[in-house]
């Protein structure tokens, strides 16, 4: 991997998320975006492409695979590959659209105490939900962020296009890496997007892993890394 890794965190994420993963990638040269300021998904998505190198591979979880995708298709000839890590090029459920406008009318009333057990099930594997070095992180991401980051990261998503017809035309090798036990991104839509590509694979994660994949697995999501990458 001799070109930087461009890495694209997830909502209330940044590099903390990637750091035990890095542990396994010795040597790499790790670009950190940070989205944190912006408020609406173009600035997302301008805020990766200002903050990536003239050429590098673009690495994207969650929310930050969906903008990953959009700088992809937007500028293409600034990639070598892309990496969509627990996310989806498809827009929002109406369920999941109502949530996040519900729980972003709340915040804006509310004081927001953290995430509780029962969403941090969602995003975190069972097994995994007493290790402290996974769920503290993120609550602690969570934390530092803070309340005014979190309704502009849940609001402005809320209405994404359906993009995926966009990866098709790209020139690089896509790389799509999901957990089967992902509780929030199913695995059954990017089956059928990487059946239409040759240059569009899935990989799988199985297992006791959740939707936090770089850091309840970051030791494979590395090794993955290292044989698609090279």
């Amino acid at each position: 991997m001799a070109l930087p890794l461009t890495f694209v965190p997830g909502t209330m994420c940044d590099d903390r998320l990637w750091r035990p993963m890095l542990t396994h990638l010795p040597g790499c040269q790790p670009v950190f975006c940070d989205y944190s300021a912006a408020e609406t998904m173009e600035d997302m998505a301008e805020a990766v492409l200002d903050q990536s190198p003239a050429l590098s591979h673009l690495i994207g979880f969650s929310l930050g695979g969906y903008l990953a995708i959009e700088a992809a298709i937007s500028a293409p000839h600034r990639f070598e590959s892309l990496t969509v890590i627990a996310a989806s090029p498809y827009g929002l459920t109406d369920a999941e659209k109502a949530l996040r406008r519900r729980n972003g009318e709340m915040l804006t009333r509310l004081t927001y105490k953290g995430m509780s057990p029962a969403r941090l099930k969602q995003f975190v594997h069972e097994s995994h939900l007493d290790d402290e070095a996974i769920t503290g992180t993120i609550l602690a991401m969570e934390r530092d962020l803070g309340q005014e980051v979190l309704i502009r990261q849940l609001i402005a998503p809320i209405e994404r296009p359906n993009i995926a017809a966009g990866l098709l035309d790209l020139p690089f090798p896509v790389h799509f890496i999901m957990a089967e036990d992902d509780a929030l991104v199913p695995i059954g839509a990017i089956e059928k997007l990487a059946a239409k590509s040759e240059r569009i694979t899935l990989h799988r994660i199985k297992g006791t892993t959740g939707h936090m994949i770089p850091l309840e697995a970051p030791a494979e999501l590395a090794g993955l890394l290292i044989d698609i990458l090279d």
